[in-house]
């Protein structure tokens, strides 16, 4: 995808998707697991998408002085300004780019799939952290043709990579989640591929958030230690 198909992904497809999708709301919740314990009065989401995540921590974590956001995207920069108001926020590519400042808490959050050379964009996250670092990816053994058109994915990470590539950039790893079996992976995903992602961007209606909820309910019975969601929490 290039840089005007994300445009218009923030603009028109995918705001809905991350507020009300079962998977980006679970997503969500993990986040919080991971950082609730944490000590941190900064946050950079390095690919803040609609800035729906700073927008929740900054509203959940009243010891928060200091948000940043940056994205590939224009729209997606614009959006984050919108909804966050004060704060920090850029057009990055994080691949050659990064701020020239220090966050207690750096996020990645279902970004690393979308670029090229992840790690070279590990290593400028690295550069601005100053406490702790959570990604999130997609593993798997397969990148449907569909991943690659719709939303843009580059690839889907071999078990253990991604921990690895964090390692190469500099980091320490504390712990690392893989969740999504069995309904979310290999039943959802299976399903997705089949109707080529149709169904999960748009605006979703009642008959869709209700549908969305559903499935939220039936992801919390998935397993924490397998599936295709990776999850790793790192300091420095």
């Amino acid at each position: 995808m290039n840089i005007q198909q994300y445009d218009e992904g923030w603009e028109s497809r995918w705001d809905d998707m991350k507020r009300f999708g079962p998977y980006s709301r679970h997503v969500r919740r993990w986040i919080h697991h991971f950082i609730a314990p944490l000590d941190f009065t900064s946050v950079l989401d390095a690919g803040c998408g609609q800035g729906e995540m700073l927008k929740e921590i900054r509203a959940t974590y009243p010891q928060v002085t200091r948000v940043a956001g940056i994205d590939f995207s224009q729209a997606s920069v614009d959006t984050t300004r919108q909804r966050l108001g004060s704060g920090r926020f850029e057009v990055i590519d994080l691949q050659t780019q990064h701020l020239d400042e220090i966050f207690d808490l750096t996020l990645s959050i279902d970004v690393m799939e979308h670029i090229p050379d992840d790690l070279a964009a590990l290593v400028n996250l690295r550069r601005m952290t100053g406490k702790y670092a959570l990604v999130s990816s997609i593993q798997g053994n397969f990148l449907p043709q569909w991943e690659a058109d719709t939303v843009g994915h580059v690839r889907n990470y071999r078990r253990g990579e991604l921990a690895r590539k964090m390692e190469q950039a500099g980091f320490i790893i504390d712990e690392v989640v893989e969740w999504g079996f069995p309904f979310y992976s290999p039943l959802y995903r299976w399903i997705l591929t089949r109707r080529s992602g149709e169904g999960t961007d748009g605006d979703y209606g009642l008959g869709r958030k209700l549908l969305a909820q559903a499935l939220y309910a039936i992801f919390l019975l998935n397993s924490s230690r397998r599936g295709d969601l990776i999850l790793v929490l790192a300091h420095v």
